[in-house]
C-alpha cells in the first residue's frame, strides 16, 4: 500500500475543506494506505520565506522545520494537496509553505537560467474547491489558466509527476446532499490516486 502525504492549506479544519480532509483520511486508511497530514499553521514556525532563509537556501542550508518537511516528502510515495482557491491561488499560508518547502537544492536547481527538477517524478495531485460552479469555472477559461500555471510553474519546474487536478465547485451555496456527494467524489479521487501508486509499484 502507498504512503500518502497530505498538504492541507485551508486555515480552518472546521470548514468544507476540513470535511473533505476527514473523509479522505477515513477512506484512505480503510483502503490500507498510510497517511501523514501537514498543515502550515501547525507545522511551520513561520509562513513566509525571509531574506535570511532565502540566502541560506541558496547554499542548501535549511531550518529544522523545513528539514522535517523535506523528510516527509522523501518518505511519501505520493502527495495530495487540498485547498480552497482564494484570489486565484493558494491561501497565504499554503503559498508560504510552498515557498519555504520547495527549496532550492531540494526541489530544484538551476543550470544558468534553466531549471533542473529534483523531485524525480514523485506523484502529486491537487484537490481544490471554489465557490464558482464547475461549468462556469471551466467555460470562463479560468480552470485551464489556473491549472496550466500550477503545472508549468510548480509541478514541471520541480519535476513532480503531476496527475489530474480535481476541482469541486459551488461549495458555498450547495445543499448538504450535494456536499456529501462532493465529499464522496473527492475521497474516491484520493483513494484512486493512492491505489494507482500501489499498482504501479507492483508492476
Amino acid at each position: 500500500m502507498a504512503s500518502i502525504l497530505i498538504w492541507y492549506f485551508h486555515p480552518d479544519t472546521d470548514s468544507f475543506n476540513g470535511s473533505l480532509l476527514n473523509r479522505m483520511k477515513k477512506d484512505l486508511l480503510e483502503a490500507g494506505h498510510s497517511i501523514e497530514i501537514r498543515r502550515p499553521e501547525e507545522d511551520l514556525s513561520v509562513f513566509s520565506l525571509s531574506k535570511k532563509e532565502y540566502k541560506a537556501s541558496i547554499e542548501g542550508k535549511y531550518s529544522i522545520d523545513i528539514q522535517r518537511e523535506h523528510q516527509h516528502i522523501r518518505e511519501a510515495d505520493g502527495i495530495i494537496t487540498l485547498f480552497p482557491l482564494w484570489w486565484g491561488s493558494f491561501p497565504a499560508a499554503g503559498k508560504g509553505f510552498l515557498d519555504r518547502v520547495l527549496s532550492f537544492k531540494f526541489a530544484y536547481e538551476l543550470e544558468g537560467e534553466e531549471p533542473v527538477p529534483l523531485m524525480n517524478e514523485k506523484p502529486i495531485t491537487f484537490i481544490y474547491t471554489t465557490g464558482t460552479p464547475e461549468e462556469e469555472f471551466r467555460q470562463s477559461g479560468l480552470k485551464k489558466l489556473t491549472e496550466d500555471n500550477w503545472q508549468q510553474h510548480i509541478l514541471s519546474f520541480c519535476g513532480f509527476q503531476g496527475l489530474p487536478f480535481f476541482h469541486l465547485g459551488n461549495v458555498i451555496d450547495c445543499s448538504e446532499q450535494d456536499r456529501e456527494k462532493k465529499r464522496s467524489l473527492a475521497s474516491a479521487h484520493a483513494v484512486q490516486f493512492a491505489d494507482d501508486i500501489t499498482r504501479r509499484a507492483n508492476l
